[in-house]
């Protein structure tokens, strides 16, 4: 049986041509990780005992905040409106959504 012999390809010079991925994978990667790096190490950096917390900070502040909501749920103090009903008060108020 005769061996076959194929033409190698220069990778660098030749970027567009179908090859073995592991080189262009391993640049893309390695471009996403530092970019990745990068915004991590930015979040890191910030001082988030400036910014406000939206929501409970701990459990029982959840618990509490669940509490009342069913409260006002069952005092009737909260409207559900369901997906339909929605849909059709919307168009009626601005029909070119439809």
């Amino acid at each position: 049986m005769e061996k076959k012999r194929y033409p190698t390809i220069e990778e660098e010079s030749n970027t567009n041509m179908a090859c073995e991925p592991a080189t262009a994978a391993a640049s893309v990667a390695s471009n996403s990780v530092d970019g990745i790096t990068a915004v991590h190490d930015w979040i890191d950096d910030l001082c988030w005992d400036q910014y406000p917390i939206i929501g409970p900070s701990s459990e029982s502040e959840a618990i509490e905040s669940i509490d009342k909501f069913e409260e006002n749920l069952r005092n009737g103090q909260v409207h559900w409106t369901s997906s339909e009903e929605f849909d059709r008060q919307l168009f009626e108020e601005y029909p070119w959504l439809r």
